[in-house]
C-alpha cells in the first residue's frame, strides 16, 4: 500500500481529500459512495488535525489507499497522541439536543458509512484501518 503524507494542519485537508476521492473515482467508487468516504475521510482527519499533536508541534498524516476488486482499503496514521476513536462511548442521540456532551457524532458516521473500521497503535503511530465496499 503505497503512503502519502502531508502535515497536520486545516490546509492539508483539501490536497489530501482531493488526493483520496481520486483514488476512489480511479477505482470505481459511485458519487453516493464518493460522499460517504469523503465525510469519513473529513471527519477523521479533522479530529487528528485538531487533537492528535500539541498547539506548537507539527505533525503529519499519513494516508495509504489500495484498490482490492469491489473494495477499497484505506488507512490513515499519525504520530500524535495515542487515541483509540473506536473506544468512544455511543453519543445519546436521542436526548435533547442542548443536553448532549459534545463529540462522539463523527466517529458514529465513520462508523456508519465504511463497512469495517479497525484501529491499531503500533511504534508510537495511531492507524485507523477502513474497509470500503464499492456498492452498498
Amino acid at each position: 500500500m503505497k503512503r502519502v503524507s502531508w502535515p497536520a494542519e486545516l490546509a492539508s485537508l483539501p490536497l489530501l481529500q482531493e488526493h483520496v476521492e481520486t483514488l476512489a473515482q480511479q477505482s470505481g467508487l459511485g458519487p453516493k459512495r464518493l460522499i460517504q468516504l469523503s465525510i469519513a475521510l473529513e471527519e477523521v482527519v479533522m479530529n487528528i488535525i485538531n487533537h492528535a499533536y500539541a498547539p506548537a508541534e507539527t505533525g503529519k498524516i499519513s494516508i495509504g489507499f489500495e484498490d482490492q476488486g469491489d473494495q477499497v482499503f484505506i488507512s490513515i496514521s499519525d504520530t500524535g497522541v495515542a487515541f483509540n476513536p473506536l473506544g468512544m462511548a455511543a453519543p445519546d442521540v436521542k436526548s435533547n439536543l442542548m443536553d448532549r456532551p459534545i463529540g462522539g457524532l463523527g466517529v458514529m458516521m465513520v462508523k456508519k458509512f465504511m463497512d469495517k473500521v479497525a484501529y491499531e497503535r503500533c511504534n508510537n503511530e495511531n492507524t485507523l484501518h477502513l474497509t470500503f465496499n464499492k456498492t452498498e
